[in-house]
């Protein structure tokens, strides 16, 4: 069971990829803007185009009547600047919106920059570097000079807006920005000098060397723990086929094995799968403690370099929100498997429990797990969607939408849902239960909400959604009964026979092999019919659930020894034949004829 392809053999590596995958497509996206770009509900039609229902661009925020966007060089917020609410972005009219303003402002700025992609090849003196206020039309006006400017560069215009959102005068606020980008402007060419350079390729590298050294500790002990879940997957492998072996010889043979054997190895099968989910859970933490180390030591890297800050704020932002919304979930969803387990674990200590009580917890648990993991998937991706501005901030119309499309193209499913908590709830079955269902009978494998799992006799494997489950006939609840026909010959001594018959219940009731199993050995014995085939004697032995069938096999071969022993015989049809003188043909002319 273990010969797998390296691809699924290695789950680390499988991880790895799924890792990269979702890494490529978040910076794809990014660098598309299919995810910075907020959804454009004006598209859609039928819905209204206003301020409620349009979410505002990244970055933008609303106070009031007035929206602010922030300005960045180098990947480092500045200030923000404001501007007037636009209701509707899709036709601003004669407003600016503020996001376009700041955009033009961070571009004014960058274009002063050596090296950068927007600059204009010119090399600003440090020694000389000044950024001024002067007045423009009333306005204060921020400029850049130094000694190789041939004229002042125009940075930004302190406006009304601007003043109203810092509660400052225009003046003020002015030379509060004046120093903010002269600082700016002086460190970013202080860190494009060569010797800054030299000194960010050195702290890259440091970076890289602890990250090598870190994942090549956390790898290895990853593959230890790897190991050590390999064993234990063998371990519960062999204790779940002797498991199933013994639930076998259980519910079909004529196994001599005292039921008391089963309830230890269901113990002993939950302790290992405990210790299997700490083993699982700690190879997922050093996992994606690995992919920690790589995301953080990677975005310290980009942030080294001045040109790549930028870079590093947008395209890593996303990634690690993906990563983390995908951890905490991931972690959540493991910490309460652990949970489940643990609890199970205490209830089995605290009191005693029953083998039927340890399959209906079984089956629970499997069911609660199952449901759990589909709910904190689907929270953390609307909370996802949300904080991408993917989604408008209330949910409830996506709710309804979502309901709607449930209840029209998954009816069938919500049957099954529905169906399945009431089997769960009343208990009609559990997993390990011989059923009845319809036409089809067999071990009950696997249940979940939505669908039931049968192996027959033949040993194929049933799937059955639980809408079409409406009548259950359960074999192994509470008691079962052994239900033996018996037919002997028509001229049989009918009371020796029973007489034969009640002894033999009677030795076997007494037997230390199966007493365990009768619970009542006298429900039933009598005559039921009487045909020209002989008397058939019907025998009802209550038993323990799910032995009705070893019990009546052992007891048909007991009874064989003992009517060979008394000589009794079985039923045989009774036929007579006449010859033309009215005998038959064992008949002789002086013997009466039969009829």
């Amino acid at each position: 069971m273990f010969n797998r392809p390296v691809w699924q053999r290695s789950g680390f590596y499988r991880y790895l990829w799924l890792t990269l995958l979702s890494l490529l497509l978040s910076v794809a996206l990014s660098l598309s803007g299919a995810i910075v770009q907020p959804l454009v509900l004006a598209q859609i039609p039928g819905l209204p185009t206003t301020s409620a229902t349009q979410p505002l661009p990244p970055g933008v925020e609303r106070r009031g009547t007035l929206e602010s966007a922030p300005i960045r060089l180098d990947g480092k917020t500045l200030f923000r600047v404001a501007a007037p609410m636009v209701l509707n972005r899709n036709e601003p009219g004669s407003q600016l919106p503020i996001e376009v303003r700041a955009k033009q402002i961070e571009t004014n700025l960058e274009r002063l920059i050596p090296g950068h992609r927007l600059s204009d090849e010119l090399t600003l003196d440090l020694q000389t570097l000044e950024v001024v206020v002067e007045t423009l039309n009333g306005q204060p006006v921020l400029f850049v000079k130094d000694a190789t400017l041939t004229e002042p560069r125009g940075i930004l215009t302190v406006t009304e807006p601007d003043a109203q959102y810092a509660a400052l005068s225009k003046n003020r606020l002015a030379e509060q920005w004046r120093e903010i980008v002269q600082t700016a402007l002086q460190q970013a060419l202080v860190l494009r000098q060569p010797e800054a350079v030299q000194e960010q390729i050195a702290t890259a590298i440091q970076i890289l060397i602890a990250i090598l050294v870190v994942t090549t500790v956390l790898g290895i002990t990853w593959e230890l723990a790897r190991r050590q879940q390999k064993q234990l997957e063998q371990l519960l492998a062999a204790e779940a086929e002797v498991l199933q072996q013994q639930e076998s010889l259980a519910v079909e043979s004529s196994s001599t094995e005292p039921k008391g054997l089963l309830f230890p190895a269901l113990r002993a099968h939950f302790g290992l799968q405990q210790r299997l989910q700490l083993i699982r859970l700690l190879r997922w933490l050093l996992f994606w403690g690995i992919v920690l180390i790589w995301m953080v030591g990677t975005a310290h890297t980009l942030h080294a370099f001045p040109q790549t800050r930028q870079f590093a704020r947008q395209v890593v932002t996303i990634p690690v929100m993906l990563l983390l919304s995908w951890f905490l979930s991931g972690l959540t969803n493991r910490l309460t498997d652990f949970s489940i387990d643990r609890y199970l674990q205490i209830r089995e200590q605290e009191q005693s429990l029953t083998e039927g009580n340890l399959r209906r917890i079984a089956t629970i648990a499997r069911v609660i797990k199952g449901l759990k993991m589909v709910l904190i998937y689907t929270v953390a991706l609307l909370w996802l969607l949300q904080w991408l501005n993917l989604v408008p901030g209330s949910l409830l119309t996506v709710g309804a939408l979502l309901a709607l499309v449930v209840s029209l193209a998954a009816q069938n499913l919500v049957k099954d849902l529905v169906n399945g908590f009431l089997i769960l709830l009343e208990d009609q079955f559990r997993i390990g239960d011989n059923v009845r269902i319809g036409n089809l009978t067999g071990v009950v494998e696997n249940l979940n909400l939505r669908i039931t799992q049968i192996r027959s006799n033949e040993g194929n494997l049933i799937t059955l959604p639980n809408s079409l489950i409406t009548q259950v006939e359960n074999r192994s609840r509470s008691w079962a009964r052994a239900d033996v026909q018996v037919e002997i010959a028509y001229h049989s001594d009918i009371d020796q026979a029973l007489a034969v018959i009640q002894t033999t219940i009677k030795e076997m009731a007494e037997d230390p092999q199966w007493s365990s199993f009768i619970l009542n050995p006298q429900e039933l014995l009598g005559v039921d019919q009487i045909s020209h085939t002989g008397i058939v004697i019907r025998i009802w032995i209550r038993t323990a659930p799910a032995q009705q069938w070893a019990i009546g096999r052992e007891l048909r071969r007991r009874l064989k020894l003992a009517f060979d022993q008394h000589q009794i015989q079985i039923g045989i049809p009774q036929q007579l034949y006449l010859n033309s003188d009215g005998l038959n043909d064992n008949q002789s002319p002086n013997e009466p004829s039969q009829k």
